[in-house]
């Protein structure tokens, strides 16, 4: 079976995230034409020539990964998935429209896997996971709302912590913890951007350091408060707000959480 992209089929307002780690589709990307296979066991799975290592361990991961996102995410999956693997980081850049540095990427119901991870294979289940960490939330809260309501601080930390560090390899915690120590971290902003995708609460850190921090914290509050934490994801997935919703669930501001996250480290 062969899968064909039409050439003119274009993403609109969607935005580029990170070079590190994961990216979702840049605006107006025009998807060159391309022949891919549906992998045997799985048709979900669609690759290109040469990519077939990259296939089958995604489709040997796939329905883990599900899982995995569904139970800690706490909502499910509202459209078919379909995942790419590309042979290069090349074609992957240049069907998915980000740099050739993202490992992954994804957009509405698809997830983009880089052929980089052809050389690190041990990383594929953790970025497949991560991607659908974004896929599920974006297709139940609609890929704008995603964008704009939940800050990119819980976007990526929560793709994160549900993958198991997925999407954070390039800093250790111990790295990110030293980091905490020095005073040195993002900023709990309360909502999203759609204009300016750049790292706004990043305060200066290096991406690989944000991205560490941010699974660090999510995860946190995920095993620290779990109760909590799913009232507060699945509110979320409802159409609640996001800053008021954390206060209520979790009794203290997001500032004063994450500080209060930052004293529990002195105490290990």
């Amino acid at each position: 079976m062969k899968i064909d992209r039409l050439s003119c089929f274009s993403i609109a307002f969607l935005m580029i995230t990170s070079i590190y780690g994961c990216g979702v589709l840049g605006s107006a990307i025009a998807r060159l034409t391309m022949d891919f296979k549906a992998w045997p066991s799985d048709d979900r799975i669609l690759f290109e020539t040469g990519a077939e290592a990259l296939a089958s361990e995604a489709a040997l991961f796939l329905p883990q990964a599900i899982q995995n996102v569904e139970s800690r995410q706490f909502g499910e999956f509202k459209a078919p998935i379909k995942v790419y693997a590309f042979a290069t980081s090349r074609s992957f850049a240049r069907f998915s429209g980000v740099s050739e540095k993202v490992k992954g990427a994804s957009v509405d119901s698809e997830v983009f896997l880089s052929g980089q991870l052809l050389e690190k294979m041990a990383e594929v289940q953790g970025m497949l996971t991560h991607e659908l960490s974004h896929v599920q939330l974006s297709q139940t809260l609609g890929t704008i709302r995603f964008n704009h309501t939940l800050p990119r601080w819980f976007r990526e930390g929560l793709a994160i912590y549900v993958s198991d560090g997925g999407g954070a390899t390039s800093a250790t915690e111990a790295e990110a913890i030293e980091h905490f120590a020095k005073g040195e971290h993002f900023y709990p902003e309360a909502e999203g951007t759609l204009l300016f995708p750049g790292f706004l609460a990043s305060k200066g850190l290096e991406p690989k350091i944000f991205y560490r921090q941010s699974g660090i914290f999510v995860g946190y509050l995920a095993i620290t408060y779990p109760k909590q934490f799913k009232t507060f994801l699945q509110g979320i997935q409802a159409g609640n707000s996001f800053e008021p919703g954390f206060t209520e669930c979790f009794g203290f501001k997001l500032d004063e959480m994450l500080q209060v996250f930052i004293s529990s480290l002195t105490k290990l």
